[in-house]
């Protein structure tokens, strides 16, 4: 097979490099970029130098990787307050001072992100910089550089399967370690629609038992899970369908269940912080303004503990997601 020069930055980096030049000439082009999810774009180019850094190990994927990490987890920043802000107007048994609380908060993260995109020149010429580094690696997207992600998406795999056996499936840390290996599963999915088209889905042939119980409409309708097209000419990994699709069902649960008790940690704070209560007295308030048992925390680690322990052990879909060439 004949292989054509590849390099899956470029789509991304153009998309970036797009929303960049727009913002600069916004009043604030913090909450600009926010609107416009620049933040995909961030994500995908950090997919990309993550998993590339892992197969080559070099310099510019883990510098890059670096920067695009900073100004995501800012928006990442913004966009958890946002959602929470909005949240809990909804309720209207929360005080506006608490919600006050959520707004000022994703006010501060824009103005941190106004600072990092001036001072580090991101609304100028960032991204060509990066484009100028990462052209060398114009290449074959052959077998050897395929072989080569597949080893790195392999020892990612290892890495995950150790975290959780460590822990022996019993989980007692919402962040440190349910959230934790919630995005390490992300990564996982997010490399398929980062790669654009070089991995594929894989027919699983028989259905397996659990089809009823993951596929769900939300999975299967989401965009994410629609990878691109193979390109023309270019040599291919494959995820097995089946395993990729029971893994985005499962990091769609994990993060409803990490959300339950993040989200009424939040809370917690914001009316510890504007009210005159001490932490055990907010938790309590907290709790009843969202209807949630006095468990909740020791709830969500048992049921997060289970369907992980299910999914990796008895359907084992991490040992089928990569397919063996």
């Amino acid at each position: 097979m004949t292989t054509q020069a590849f390099n899956p930055f470029l789509f991304y980096s153009a998309k970036l490099q797009s929303l960049l030049a727009k913002a600069a000439g916004q009043k604030d082009p913090a909450l600009w970029l926010y609107k416009n999810d620049a933040r995909t774009q961030l994500f995908m180019l950090e997919a990309l130098t993550r998993l590339h850094n892992n197969a080559f190990d070099e310099k510019v994927f883990d510098k890059w990787n670096k920067r695009f990490k900073k100004l995501e987890d800012l928006f990442g920043e913004i966009d958890e307050y946002a959602a929470l802000e909005a949240q809990f107007k909804t309720n209207k048994k929360i005080p506006k001072e608490v919600i006050r609380y959520f707004t000022l908060h994703k006010e501060n993260y824009l103005e941190k992100c106004n600072r990092r995109l001036a001072s580090k020149d991101w609304l100028k010429d960032k991204v060509a910089s990066f484009d100028q580094k990462i052209g060398r690696f114009d290449q074959e997207c052959n077998e050897a550089y395929v072989d080569e992600l597949r080893f790195a998406l392999e020892k990612e795999v290892d890495h995950i399967l150790y975290f959780a056996l460590k822990a022996d499936y019993h989980f007692t840390k919402i962040e440190d370690e349910v959230h934790e290996l919630r995005r390490k599963f992300r990564w996982l999915s997010i490399y398929a629609q980062a790669m654009r088209g070089v991995i594929q889905l894989k027919p699983s042939g028989k259905r397996k038992k659990y089809h009823t119980a993951y596929f769900t409409k939300e999975v299967m309708q989401s965009p994410y899970n629609k990878l691109p097209a193979k390109p023309k000419d270019v040599a291919v990994l494959e995820y097995d369908s089946d395993s990729f699709f029971a893994l985005s069902w499962l990091i769609q649960e994990l993060g409803k269940l990490k959300d339950r008790v993040l989200n009424l940690y939040q809370l917690r704070d914001a009316i510890y912080v504007t009210g005159q209560m001490n932490k055990e007295e907010a938790t309590k308030k907290a709790i009843g303004l969202l209807g949630l048992k006095a468990t909740v925390e020791a709830d969500v680690l048992k049921e997060a503990s289970a369907i992980i322990h299910t999914l990796m052990t008895k359907d084992k879909i991490l040992d089928t997601l990569i397919v063996k060439p």
